[in-house]
């Protein structure tokens, strides 16, 4: 990666959840940028390059599903997680089949998380 700080994409509409995130990444040398819905999390990936997308499922204006459709009409490739307390089966496999690398249910560990991400930033 160049010696800069891989750039995360946060869509999470829970204040909480979404800020505790967000420090625990960057104090695992991620430079994240958090957006509370999906609609904004689109705008933010438009303007910006990121490494990797962690996108809530259940968001005001734009779900994580869109989102990721959007998301991977720009770039099939990067690497995209789904964070979400939706875990029926079907929900699970919407997000696979939208392309997703990982389906991570709530609550989830913080350091599985981030174990994750740093797995897929290095097999780009």
């Amino acid at each position: 990666m160049d010696g800069k700080k891989p750039k995360i994409l946060l869509c999470e509409d829970d204040p909480n959840l979404g800020s505790v995130l967000k420090n625990y990444l960057e104090l695992n040398d991620y430079d994240v940028t958090l957006e509370r819905d999906g609609r904004l999390g689109l705008a933010a990936f438009q303007r910006e390059k990121f490494d990797l997308c962690l996108l809530d499922v259940m968001m005001p204006n734009m779900d994580g599903f869109t989102l990721a459709e959007e998301i991977r009409d720009v770039d099939p490739d990067i690497p995209l997680f789904f964070l979400s307390a939706k875990t029926m089966k079907d929900d699970i496999i919407q997000g696979y089949k939208l392309g997703a690398d990982d389906y991570i249910t709530k609550p989830f560990d913080s350091e599985v998380l981030l174990a994750e991400d740093k797995s897929h930033l290095k097999t780009q």
